[in-house]
């Protein structure tokens, strides 16, 4: 790189400095690099492909307009990715290098029939693992502790442990496909010679019907019956499809038979999945179930800090603490509202506040106040209207009115808060979730049957919003 494309750049950051807020400038152009000027292409390079697309989908623009001021005449502009080696942003040299590859590639031409892209993960091209989704990358908290664990475990020895296949249940955004990935990016990590899949149960059953389609059945089973490691996130999805059940029941023995690492991630725990045939089910049980539970505060405030850290964003801390308090069941909303906020504070041009943050958030809290429900407010509002003490709920104690007003606060937990099985039964004094699953069964029957208790749980419902709201 010579003097003249460093001083040209620094001319054009100047100006760049002056047109936008302290925070955006140290966040997006701080860390850009000049590489080189040459037939007017202006060369930069960039952190990651996450900091590319956010400058490519918001600055270029404004980049190539400052820098058109420093050079008197039309100018094009190039991002590389600086930590990827092998991603040149360059479409004409993605192109070549694709090309190149393609007689390389350990996914063979032939058996793309049915749509799968590149399930045999190379790290070195694109694959359909995140790499971004790492084991380092993952906040560790009570909530998810034993999950990291037992899927780092399985990642260091993937089908050498007694974790086969694991299986990791949770609410919607918790991390179990992060989780999963990480076991994948792992694995191929530390044996770029390992066969790994990773799959969503919507895309395995739209890959068995085309299969079906064009007639290429045994490729189909080849596919993915080669892998050392089968991932599948949301198997919840294959409810009611029993032909794409039957499939995946027998590339699932075989792999096993095989001594094939098979992970699978579900909302829910396996005798929850409903339209499951038993057989999978039984199959799901017969190795481990680990579960991930919505973050405590700190933990919250860790996942926000981290993420804010890996996309060099500038967030101050009462903002985190604003997120944190008021997004308390979903890390993908936790982050998301995060980048939303600095996204209007970027687009804007002005500072982040606590006014902005609110204002931002608006429509996410109000979406949040009336679909998400703590156990502790369930809890009170329950004993208050049946005139009962939470020590009574909570307790052991068997008389009627007490177990039913149990039940009750059983049913609207699942219902309203969004906590498993698991975590409603340990609050309430340690019970198995067993027990949870008949106290819904009986409150939801008695709903069905009798419109005036089906009008008391309205009523019960409404006093939860109000004491909240």
């Amino acid at each position: 790189m010579n003097d003249s494309v460093t001083k040209i750049w620094d001319l054009s950051l100047k100006d760049i400095k002056q047109s936008i807020p302290e925070h955006t400038y140290q966040a997006w152009f701080k860390s850009l690099e000049p590489v080189s000027f040459d037939n007017g292409v202006f060369k930069i390079n960039v952190p990651n492909t996450f900091h590319f697309e956010w400058l490519e989908t918001n600055y270029k623009d404004m980049i190539v307009n400052v820098l058109k001021k420093q050079v008197k005449g039309n100018i094009k502009l190039q991002f590389l990715i600086k930590k990827i080696e092998n991603d040149d942003i360059n479409d004409q040299d993605r192109d070549e290098n694709n090309s190149s590859n393609k007689s390389n590639s350990n996914v063979r031409q032939e058996d793309n029939f049915f749509s799968m892209g590149n399930k045999y993960v190379d790290h070195n091209k694109s694959t359909q693992l995140n790499n971004r989704y790492t084991f380092d990358n993952f906040v560790e908290g009570p909530n998810n502790q034993f999950s990291k664990v037992a899927s780092r475990a399985v990642a260091e020895s993937p089908g050498n442990t007694a974790f086969n296949p694991l299986l990791i249940y949770g609410g919607t955004g918790l991390g179990k496909t992060h989780l999963l990935q990480a076991i994948g990016n792992m694995v191929i990590n530390d044996d770029p010679n390992k066969i790994v899949i990773y799959v969503s149960s919507e895309k395995f059953m739209v890959d068995f019907i085309a299969a079906i389609r064009n007639n290429k059945m045994n490729k189909f089973g080849d596919m993915y019956r080669k892998a050392d490691i089968l991932l599948v996130d949301d198997i919840q999805f294959f409810g009611s499809k029993e032909s794409t059940q039957e499939q995946f029941f027998h590339t699932f023995n075989e792999l096993y038979q095989k001594g094939k690492q098979i992970v699978i991630t579900a909302d829910r725990t396996p005798k929850e999945l409903n339209g499951i045939e038993e057989r999978l089910v039984s199959r799901f049980l017969s190795g481990l179930m680990v579960d991930i539970q919505p973050p405590d505060y700190e933990s919250r405030i860790a996942i926000l800090q981290k993420k804010a850290n890996m996309d060099d964003l500038l967030i101050p801390e009462e903002i985190l603490d604003f997120i944190a308090k008021n997004i308390t069941s979903n890390v993908r909303e936790l982050e998301g509202t995060m980048t939303k906020i600095f996204a209007y504070s970027s687009l804007t041009h002005t500072d982040i506040t606590l006014a902005l943050a609110k204002k931002v958030t608006g429509d996410i809290l109000s979406v949040k106040k009336n679909n998400v429900v703590s156990f502790e407010a369930i809890l009170k509002t329950v004993t208050e209207y049946y005139n009962l003490s939470e020590n009574e709920i909570i307790g052991k104690s068997r008389v009627k009115e007490i177990a039913f007003a149990r039940q009750i606060v059983m049913y609207l937990s699942r219902k309203l808060s969004g906590s498993s099985l698991k975590t409603i039964g340990m609050k309430l004094g340690g019970r198995d979730h067993t027990t949870v699953i008949h106290g819904y069964n009986m409150i939801e029957k008695k709903i069905k049957k009798e419109k005036k208790f089906k009008k008391d749980i309205s009523t019960i419902k409404n006093q939860i919003d109000f004491e909240l709201y």
